[in-house]
C-alpha cells in the first residue's frame, strides 16, 4: 500500500459539516415539534453511500425495478444486480479474496465488468481493470505492480482467447472466467462493505506517455464526489448513459459508470466502439447522456448514418479527454442536445471542470469551462503563487479529489505533490476574463523556440479551424539554431487534403511567426493509445526520427 500524500488543508470537512447539521437539528427541535406533527413517523433517511457498491444498494432499495444495465439482450434491474453482487462477492470470498486485496479483470465494457467492480467494493477489495487489447507484456506489468489475489476474464469481441493470454501473464496467480452462472443462482446473503470513503477502491494505470504506466490508487469518496459533480452538471435526474470506454480507464469507472449510477441512471453498454453501433444504440435504447473522447465523436458524426438516425433522445453531450474540432462541434449541435466540455485526468478522479449550460461554441472550442467550486483547485506558477487572469501556470488540485498515491511507488507519489500538498497535474492553463479556463498544453510539452515560450494547444486550436483538418498535434523538436523548432502532425478529415504551405498561410493570419510550425506532417491517421486518445509520445518520437534523418 503506498503512503498517503501530504496532509491537505480542507476548507470544511465532512465531519465538521455533520457537526453543524446536528447542532442546527438540536437548536430547531422545538420548532420542528410544534410545526410538523408527522416527522416522527417518517422513515429515517438512509446514510449517504460511502462506497461504490453502496450506490447500487441505495437505488436497489429505492427504485428496485428500474433498469441498472443493458448489454445486448441482457437487462438487469437495480434489485437483481444488487443480489448478483452479493452472490459474486461470496464467490470471491470462497476464492480467498480479503479486504484490501486486488482483483484484476480483463474484459470489455459490459455487465461482467460492472458486477466485478461492485463485488470488489462490497468485499472491501480493490478493482484493477485490464484492457483486453493489452499485449502479454502490458498485462504482466499490471499484474506485477498490483499483485492481485485473482485474475478474472470475460469474453471481449475481436480479442481471441483471453483465457490463454491471461494465464500466460498471470504466473502463479489463479485465473478464472467471471462466474456468471454462479452469480445468477442461489440465495443472496446481504453483505456490507468494510471499506470507508478514504479506502482505495480502484487502481487505474496512467497512459504511460512518459515512462511505464503508473497505477493511480483512487478512493471511494473521491470517485463518488466526482460522480456527484458530473451528475449535477450534466444530468440532474436519472439518465440513460452510453458506456463504451475501456474498463481500465477512469473515464469508464467514473464518467460512464459511477457518473450515471450516482443518479440512479441506466448503463447502456457497447463492448467495442464502432461509430455505426454507437448511433444504433443511441436510437434503439434512447440514450440520453453521451460522453466520449473527441476522436469517437468525430468518427460518429462523419459516419454515413449520422443524419438518418433518430438521436432526439439525447439530452447531454459531454466532450472529455481533449478539444474537439469546430466541424465536429457543429455536427453535434444538430442533435439539439446540451453540449458540455469537461477537464480532468486519472489522478483527480477524472473531472475538475465543466462548461456552463448554454456555453457558446467559442467557449467549448477554446476552454475547459470553470473549475467545480466543490474541489480545491488553482493555477500556480513555479513558486506556488496563484496566477492572475491571463497568466499561464500549472493546474493544481488538492483535497479529497486527488489520488491516494501511486501503488507501490512512493517516490512517484512524493514527486507528484508540492510541499504544501497540491497535486501537480502537469497541465498549463490560464484563467480568462470571463472566468473560463483555457488549456495551453502540458508542462513537459511547452516548446522553447528562439527564447519564446510556445504553448502547443494555442497553435493546435488555430490549425483545427482549417476545414481540411480533423486532428492535430503540435510538438517541439531539438534545433541547433532555435533550441527547439515547432513541428506538427495533421490528420485530415475523410476525403480532404491540404498542403503545408496552405496551413502555414492559415496560421499566419492568427499567430506570431515564431509560433508557426516549421514542419507540417500530413497523414491519413494519427497513432492512438488504447483509450482512443492520440499517442502524442509516438508522434514526437516519429517526428524526431524524421527530423534526424533529414
Amino acid at each position: 500500500m503506498p503512503s498517503d500524500p501530504p496532509d491537505f488543508v480542507h476548507i470544511i470537512t465532512v465531519e465538521v459539516f455533520y457537526i453543524c447539521v446536528n447542532f442546527l437539528h438540536e437548536v430547531n427541535a422545538p420548532i420542528r415539534r410544534t410545526r410538523i406533527t408527522k416527522v416522527e413517523s417518517m422513515p429515517t433517511p438512509a446514510p449517504f453511500p460511502e462506497t461504490l457498491d453502496a450506490v447500487l444498494e441505495y437505488f436497489s432499495n429505492r427504485t428496485p425495478q428500474a433498469e441498472f444495465a443493458v448489454e445486448g439482450r441482457n437487462r438487469l434491474t437495480f434489485s437483481t444486480a444488487n443480489q448478483y453482487v452479493d452472490r459474486y462477492s461470496a464467490w470471491m470470498d470462497r476464492h480467498g479474496v480479503r479486504p484490501g486485496d486486488r482483483i484484476a479483470l480483463i474484459a470489455a465494457p459490459g455487465i461482467p465488468y460492472v458486477l466485478t467492480l461492485m463485488a470488489a467494493s462490497r468485499l472491501g477489495a480493490i478493482y484493477v481493470g485490464v484492457n483486453p487489447r493489452y499485449s502479454r507484456d502490458e498485462i504482466s506489468h499490471v499484474i506485477e505492480t498490483t499483485q492481485p489475489t485473482i485474475l478474472l476474464h470475460a469474453p471481449a469481441p475481436g480479442e481471441g482467447d483471453l483465457a490463454t493470454r491471461a494465464a500466460d501473464a498471470a504466473g502463479a496467480i489463479p485465473v478464472h472466467q467471471v462466474p456468471l452462472a454462479a452469480i445468477a443462482e442461489g440465495p443472496a446473503t446481504p453483505r456490507r462493505s468494510p471499506a470507508t470513503s478514504r479506502d482505495v477502491a480502484v487502481i487505474v494505470f496512467t497512459s504511460g506517455s512518459t515512462g511505464r504506466p503508473k497505477g493511480a490508487a483512487l478512493h471511494h469518496g473521491g470517485l463518488i464526489g466526482a460522480s456527484h459533480g458530473q451528475h449535477d452538471h450534466l444530468d440532474g435526474e436519472p439518465r440513460r448513459y452510453l458506456s463504451n470506454l475501456p474498463i481500465n480507464h477512469v473515464g469508464a469507472i467514473m464518467n460512464t459508470t459511477m457518473g450515471c449510477l450516482i443518479g440512479g441512471g441506466t448503463l447502456i453498454f457497447q463492448a467495442r466502439f464502432n461509430p455505426a453501433g454507437v448511433l444504433d444504440l443511441i436510437e434503439r435504447e434512447r440514450v440520453q447522456t453521451w460522453l466520449q473522447v473527441p476522436a469517437m465523436f468525430t468518427m460518429a458524426v462523419n459516419h454515413a448514418d449520422f443524419d438518418t438516425r433518430d438521436l432526439s433522445s439525447l439530452r447531454s453531450i459531454c466532450i472529455g479527454g481533449g478539444a474537439v474540432s469546430a466541424p465536429t462541434l457543429e455536427r453535434l449541435r444538430s442533435t439539439g442536445a446540451e453540449i458540455f466540455v469537461e477537464y480532468g485526468q486519472t489522478e483527480v478522479m477524472s473531472s475538475l471542470s465543466y462548461s456552463d449550460p448554454g456555453a457558446p461554441d467559442e467557449v467549448l472550442l477554446n476552454s475547459i469551462g470553470r473549475f467545480d467550486p466543490r474541489f480545491e483547485t488553482r493555477i500556480a506558477d513555479q513558486t506556488g503563487r496563484s496566477c492572475g487572469t491571463g497568466e499561464i501556470g500549472e493546474i493544481q488540485a488538492r483535497g479529497d479529489c486527488v489520488l491516494r498515491g501511486y501503488w507501490g511507488n512512493e517516490q512517484a507519489t512524493r514527486d507528484a505533490f508540492t510541499v504544501d500538498g497540491w497535486l501537480r497535474t502537469g497541465d498549463l492553463a490560464c484563467l480568462r476574463p470571463d472566468g473560463n479556463v483555457s488549456i495551453k498544453g502540458r508542462l513537459r510539452e511547452m516548446i522553447k523556440s528562439g527564447g519564446y515560450n510556445v504553448y502547443p494547444r494555442e497553435v493546435e486550436a488555430t490549425i483545427e479551424t482549417h476545414p481540411a483538418v480533423a486532428e492535430v498535434v503540435v510538438f517541439g523538436i531539438p534545433d541547433e539554431v532555435f533550441g527547439e523548432a515547432v513541428h506538427c502532425a495533421i490528420e485530415c478529415r475523410p476525403g480532404a487534403t491540404v498542403t503545408g504551405e496552405a496551413l502555414k498561410a492559415h496560421c499566419a493570419a492568427s499567430l506570431a511567426n515564431y509560433k508557426i510550425p516549421k514542419v507540417f506532417a500530413v497523414s491519413a491517421a494519427l497513432p492512438r493509445l488504447g483509450n482512443g486518445k492520440i499517442d502524442r509520445a509516438a508522434i514526437r518520437t516519429r517526428g524526431a526520427t524524421t527530423a534526424g534523418a533529414a
